[in-house]
């Protein structure tokens, strides 16, 4: 194990508001009566069995094994929760213990579409766009509410997308008029193919991401693109460089870019750009001889162990003062835009 803390104890890292205390507790219960069933699993990327555990808990105290692969260096779950299992939790638990409010908002909402010019800016920036925005149709698996796809429409993309989550389509769909729907991919017909899919923070998710793409094979031309976006398992910066803060237990699988590529290339598809967050492009590959396997482990393991040990120092980062000088600054001119309104209204009442 990465560390002693690591050991489950059920003890949350965050500060967790009562929805998010009262989902845990439900969660708690349903793993505890067996209702949520765990099932053991051989490594995604090279069926092996030599795993190495790293941890037994994630960031909101939930009961999370996470092993490494020594063959690959792929990081997943291991016991993990079944479909079944899984279905129900992210229809019903997921968002509230994840987002920490009971149904989806504007707010929400908001934060998908700045997310979507984020991805929008990193595909223009890499090229990714080969004929006009009012010609593409972009297909999102995993939309949530719809906020990434509606940046897109208004950039005159044609956008659909799918999500399991019946609350967020249909918030998307009634509140923004977005084509969602519910389901599964394999369950989607679509009309015609898409000429970009994207995959924002979903693949770590998905208990058969292999499966996942093969079927996306089916659905798209070989000129398709495929954005994938996950948290990286080497780029804990934005986790405050701390390990307890990035896990959580609707991630099945924790990937590096090297691992990421491993999967994608076992499925059929060539990495054209990525980088350690992790955003990263992908098409189909047309040679269809995948990119011989790279084993992470080494890697992986030396910067997880290096991050345990510098975490402490985090506060005394470039990035963390950054963030507590930009805090101050918003608290300082909140509190200048009060007092100018009250001197305001004073002058209003004289």
């Amino acid at each position: 194990m990465l560390a002693e803390r690591h050991k489950y104890n059920g003890t949350p890292t965050l500060a967790l508001n009562e929805l998010q205390q009262a989902t845990k507790l439900q969660v708690d219960g349903k793993v505890n009566s067996k209702q949520y069933n765990f099932e053991t699993v051989v490594c995604l990327i090279c069926e092996g069995e030599g795993f190495e555990k790293i941890s037994e808990k994630d960031r909101y105290g939930l009961y999370y094994p996470v092993v490494i692969c020594r063959d690959c260096g792929l990081v997943q779950t291991n016991p993990r929760m079944n479909q079944a299992a899984y279905n129900e939790f992210y229809n019903t638990e997921y968002r509230k213990l994840y987002v920490g409010t009971e149904r989806p908002g504007s707010n929400f909402f908001k934060l998908q579409f700045q997310k979507g010019k984020l991805i929008f800016d990193f595909l223009q920036e890499n090229g990714a766009f080969t004929k006009p925005l009012e010609e593409m149709f972009v297909f999102e698996v995993g939309c949530g509410a719809g906020g990434i796809l509606h940046y897109f429409r208004e950039k005159g993309c044609e956008v659909k997308g799918i999500d399991l989550g019946e609350e967020y389509v249909e918030y998307g769909k009634n509140t923004h008029q977005l084509d969602l729907e519910t389901g599964f991919l394999k369950d989607i017909q679509l009309t015609k193919k898409p000429d970009l899919v994207i995959y924002s923070h979903v693949v770590e998710h998905i208990l058969e991401p292999d499966k996942e793409f093969v079927e996306l094979k089916n659905k798209i031309k070989d000129s398709t693109i495929i954005y994938i976006e996950v948290p990286g398992i080497k780029h804990l910066s934005n986790y405050k460089m701390n390990l307890l803060r990035y896990l959580q237990n609707a991630h099945t699988y924790h990937f590096s870019l090297k691992t990421l590529e491993n999967l994608m290339s076992k499925s059929g598809f060539e990495l054209l750009k990525g980088n350690s967050y992790i955003k990263s492009i992908f098409k189909i590959n047309k040679k269809n001889m995948p990119k011989k396997m790279e084993n992470d482990y080494s890697e992986v393991m030396v910067y997880l162990r290096n991050m345990e040990r510098k975490r402490k120092l985090y506060p005394f980062t470039i990035m963390a003062l950054k963030q507590a000088t930009k805090s101050i600054l918003i608290k300082t001119l909140d509190t200048i835009g009060i007092k100018n309104i009250i001197k305001q209204l004073i002058v209003k009442k004289k």
